[in-house]
């Protein structure tokens, strides 16, 4: 099955990291398509990080919002996720709702979940990969 031309999904097993890269502004109907699968992707794999690049992407509308708490509050229980990197614009909107539903996701985890904003990708993946315990490291086993 083809993907769609405006997310990008990737997967690595060794390291244990899904990377969902928006290419475009989406819609509503393409934007819960793809978290829908996203989701699907994680509840599958053994993914312990989640980076996530909105640099393409503008504030999802209201009823979006409430939809991805829902959605990410009864899927990423299902999974082995730890960390969460969000790759983030310079749009003050885009950061009050990612800010909005992260502090949902971690009350609703129980706060068993880190998760921190970044300008750029490179350092969201230098935070993935830190921790203070080397055998905690989400890329511990990588080569």
């Amino acid at each position: 099955m083809k993907p769609p031309p405006y997310i990008q999904v990737k997967y690595n097993p060794k390291q244990g990291l899904l990377s969902s890269q928006w290419l475009r502004v989406v819609n509503s109907t393409e934007y819960r398509r793809a978290l829908v699968n996203v989701c699907k992707r994680l509840q599958k794999s053994n993914a312990m990080g989640w980076l996530v690049d909105f640099s393409n992407m503008t504030s999802p509308n209201m009823s979006d919002q409430s939809w991805t708490i829902e959605l990410l509050g009864h899927s990423l229980p299902l999974t082995k996720l730890r960390k969460l990197a969000l790759v983030l614009p310079d749009d003050l909107f885009l950061e009050v709702v990612v800010e909005k539903v992260s502090s949902s996701l971690l009350s609703m985890s129980g706060n068993k979940l880190q998760i921190a904003y970044f300008a750029d990708s490179c350092t969201a993946q230098q935070w993935l990969a830190s921790s203070s315990d080397p055998c905690e490291g989400l890329f511990r086993n990588a080569t």
